[in-house]
């Protein structure tokens, strides 16, 4: 059998002697708990169930092979496990990676160990219970009710799936008696050096050399005699690294390091580490009052992303080691520099793929539900350890020990403000080298911290826009906004954002190119403002809200049709433009476009760049043209925003139609170092006279909702110029009155956007939450066709393949207007001459033209929408073309 997870669960340290014991597991809930009462532990009872369980995979997860997401209370694990017979002289340590929530350990009914915390490792020493190539029984009880007082963080009814019992690796590892305990590396780049605190237990009087070296050769090997002193003791060697080449997300360069303790006989303990030199800190800029967070002596923008790190098929637990890395890819891939691990202290190897691949971690602490003499003392033991377990990490800048206030009920008591000023002041104690947050706020509720940062979910760019400026303006020392308690104020801490989205948790599975786009962009017009966590990286369940979707598979945010080559990545960069104007806008023919750009460079030094606008526009026949362009210098300033020299404005054209503004910021070799854009309509609200066209033959235009009959219930997607949509099988028809002065056609083209219609929870990748209107991103990997036949007179000119039904950026129009957000169709066209117009029969100047669509002959299992002409990504109804 194929061993699930086999890797080693800490790259970080690591011995050979290993044996990793995941994979089938005997298991036997007990819902009774009377398993221990009953000697499950010394009976061979779980054995004897018939039933077993994939090991590391919580028992709620699909690869548990159980999948009991009813149940909480006590399950049973037990397997027998052989030490390897090559162990002489290794004691057999039994470790387990994190058990939720309490956890005993039997070895042939003997209890070895017990854990009350499901997030911190523990482990079993086996010495004395069994020698190398004896076999042992190992039983496991772990019992998880999600008791409101533990670090329940969002496995709760009202978020998402529980993950009990066993969720980490659990292995075998062969320490010699006299072994290194732990090691932690306090990097100095200033100064060239890093300080190893390296902890050892060696029998009393036994006589070793402690060792540092460098497999990479970057560090003179270093080496001390110790002498043991029969229990722990802790020993600090510098190691010199000159001209050291410093971690970051640019360049996440790892020193390795074997640490060793070694007798006259040789080798008798060696663990395989790794640190990165790189500082964190916090400073002013420049003249600037408030400060900046700091990597490596300079201010860091941090473009991040929330990560609650489930999966779909294994929950808290990663499906493969494959996974964890491609979800540091998937980050670096939309540009970003920073996840935001939210409520979990996270398998070991979520953060060594961090520090490999680039990615800074804000660490959050998993949330209690209920503030009790219980709960605090389970918080300060876990800071301490997670601490503990993760120092080494270079990829962590930040501890943040609380969310949203969860399980803070006395926050606004001057007792509760005082104990969380000590959980943060402990937390710097124990790790003077990162920042601390004390509680990552949507409730302007601050007490001691070293960034200052809040939430926001707003789904419209006026308000958000107002929202951040508010926040921006009450930004100063001496200021109680974001605090709570007397005397709890605001000093310099740099402002970032922990959390926004315009598609909050509850508010069902929609597009989210849109407001992802103008918010970011939104945030980048200030300078006091130093990074930001966008709600999400992937999907989680109902909360569809992600970069991508909850399996991982991607989503089309459309960007690429609207400014070519452009990315999220884009929106993602350290050096950005913008333009300081609503997403979209209404502008009349003739009417006047302006808006200021600027540019905010957290980049390279940039003394001249070209701000290049076009302004591109596609007109009510579907044609599209440059419209309007121009370029301004500017002096891109290091760590601030600057402003344009002057807005971009020019006269709107003089028929209907989108407009998109597309801004490049271009080196002075004309190297595009960024694009953006806005779009603007173009339409006469006042409905005065049509504008004209450059098409010289007839026209005659139609809202998509003036039809005859249509076999499904329609509902109305907004008013004129609105949207058609049929859910399922079905057709609609249209009588075109063609003008009456009409004395001869030659020829017709029909033109109009049309797009599949999933039908009702179709496109909907998990149950949702709520039943309001769902309008799901375009997804990568599955579409939603459709084929639709066109009758023009009742004879079939046409058939239309209709590849999806989607909805992103490119569904400018439909977004404007908050109608199914960036839902859209393809611009089709059929064009009717010669025998196929004989074969209509009509009579010029007299007749009327039927026009039916129609997807029930097909064998599809979808409908369609039609869009008006604003409504979708085209300027356009349905229009019939005569020449």
């Amino acid at each position: 059998m194929t061993i699930p997870r086999p890797e080693h669960p800490r790259p970080d340290f690591r011995r050979h002697a290993w044996l990793n014991l995941n994979g089938t597991w005997h298991f036997s809930f007990d819902a009774m708990a009377h398993g221990e009462q009953l000697r499950w532990h010394q009976t061979g009872t779980v054995s004897r169930s018939g039933a077993t369980i994939t090991v590391p995979f919580p028992w709620e997860s699909r690869l548990s092979g159980q999948g009991r997401t009813d149940y909480k209370g006590a399950g049973w694990y037990e397997r027998e496990v052989t030490i390897p017979a090559e162990w002489t002289g290794l004691e057999p340590v039994l470790r387990f990676g994190a058990v939720d929530w309490s956890a005993r350990v039997w070895v042939n009914g003997r209890l070895v160990a017990e854990n009350n915390n499901g997030f911190l490792p523990f482990e079993a020493n086996l010495a004395g219970l069994a020698a190398p190539g004896e076999t042992v029984r190992v039983t496991v009880r772990a019992y998880d009710i999600a008791d409101a007082a533990t670090l329940v963080g969002k496995q709760v009814p009202r978020w998402y799936t529980h993950s009990s019992g066993i969720w980490q690796t659990v292995w075998l590892e062969g320490r010699p008696e006299a072994h290194v305990q732990s090691v932690r590396f306090s990097p100095d780049i200033r100064n060239g050096q890093a300080r190893a605190e390296v902890r050892i237990a060696v029998p009393k009087g036994t006589e070793l050399e402690l060792a540092l070296s460098s497999p990479q050769g970057l560090f003179e090997s270093l080496s001390l005699s110790v002498t043991g002193e029969g229990n722990v003791s802790s020993h600090d060697l510098v190691l010199a690294i000159p001209e050291a080449r410093l971690w970051s997300p640019d360049d996440p360069f790892l020193h390795d390091v074997d640490v060793a303790l070694t007798s006259a006989d040789g080798a008798v303990d060696v663990v395989h580490t790794y640190f990165g030199m790189r500082e964190i800190s916090r400073g002013k800029h420049g003249d600037n009052e408030y400060e900046y967070i700091y990597l490596n002596g300079d201010p860091i923008y941090l473009a991040g992303a929330l990560d609650q790190a489930f999966h779909p098929d294994g929950l808290y637990t990663y499906p493969s080691d494959d996974v964890i890395r491609g979800d540091m890819e998937l980050a670096r891939a939309m540009g970003l520099n920073m996840l935001r691990c939210h409520i979990k202290i996270n398998d070991p190897r979520y953060y060594y793929w961090a520090d490999r691949l680039g990615v800074i971690i804000h660490y959050d602490m998993p949330s209690p539900d209920l503030d009790s003499p219980a709960m605090r003392r389970i918080c300060e033991e876990t800071v301490a350890g997670m601490i503990e377990r993760d120092f080494n990490h270079p990829s962590i800048m930040l501890w943040v020990i609380f969310n949203e206030t969860w399980g803070l009920s006395k926050l606004d008591t001057k007792d509760g403000q005082e104990w969380v000023r000590s959980i943060v002041n402990e937390a710097r104690t124990l790790d003077p080298t990162r920042l601390v947050e004390d509680n990552s706020p949507c409730n302007y509720d601050h007490v001691e911290t070293d960034v200052n940062s809040w939430h926001f979910y707003i789904n419209d760019w006026a308000a958000a826009r107002a929202h951040v400026q508010n926040v921006v303006d009450r930004t100063h020392p001496g200021s109680d906004f974001n605090y709570i308690g007397e005397g709890n104020v605001q000093d310099t801490q740099p402002l970032m954002n922990s959390e926004y989205g315009g598609i909050s948790a509850a508010m069902g599975d929609m597009d989210i190119s849109w407001c992802f786009k103008y918010l970011t962009t939104d945030l980048r017009r200030h300078d006091k403002i130093c990074g930001y966590v966008y709600t999400e990286l992937t999907d989680i369940e109902w909360e569809h809200n992600g970069f991508a979707k909850y399996d991982r598979s991607g989503k089309v945010f459309g960007y690429d049709s609207l400014v070519p080559d452009m990315s999220v990545a884009d929106l993602n960069a350290p050096l950005f433009a913008g333009l300081d104007c609503p997403p979209c806008q209404t502008v009349r023919p003739r009417g006047n476009f302006a808006a200021w750009g600027f540019v905010s460079n957290w980049g390279p030094d940039l003394a001249q760049a070209a701000l290049e606008w076009e302004a591109v526009f596609t007109d009510n026949l579907g044609y599209t043209r440059t419209w309007a362009s121009g370029t301004m210098s500017v002096e891109p300033r290091r760590f601030g925003v600057v402003s344009s020299p002057e807005p971009v404005s020019f006269s709107a054209p003089d028929t209907t139609g989108l407009l998109t503004v597309v801004l490049r910021l271009c080196d002075p070799d004309g190297n595009v170092l960024h694009r953006n854009y806005v779009n603007a309509e173009v339409w006469d609200e006042d409905g005065g006279a049509e504008p004209r066209t450059l098409d010289e033959r007839v026209r005659v235009t139609w809202d998509p909702l003036d039809y005859v009959q249509a076999s499904w219930p329609i509902a109305n997607r907004g008013d004129a110029g609105g949207q058609l949509a049929g859910n399922g099988p079905g057709s609609v028809s249209y009588r075109i009155r063609l003008p009456t002065t009409l004395s001869a056609v030659n020829g017709l083209e029909f033109l109009c956007e049309v797009g599949s219609r999933a039908s009702g929870m179709e496109k909907l990748s998990w149950p949702p939450r709520n039943w309001r209107s769902h309008t799901p991103q375009t997804m990568q990997d599955r579409q939603f066709p459709t084929t639709v036949d066109v009758y023009l007179q009742d004879v079939k000119v046409d058939t239309w393949e209709l590849p999806d039904d989607p909805a992103d950026a490119r569904g400018v129009l439909s977004h404007h207007r908050g109608m199914e957000p960036g839902s859209h169709g393809y611009l089709q066209r059929v064009s009717v001459r010669g025998e196929r117009l004989a074969a209509l029969n009509f009579e010029p100047g007299t007749s009327d033209l039927d026009l039916r669509l129609d997807s029930t002959g097909t064998g599809s299992p979808r409908g369609f929408s039609v869009y008006g002409a604003r409504a979708g990504a085209w300027p356009l109804g349905p229009t019939i073309l005569i020449d």
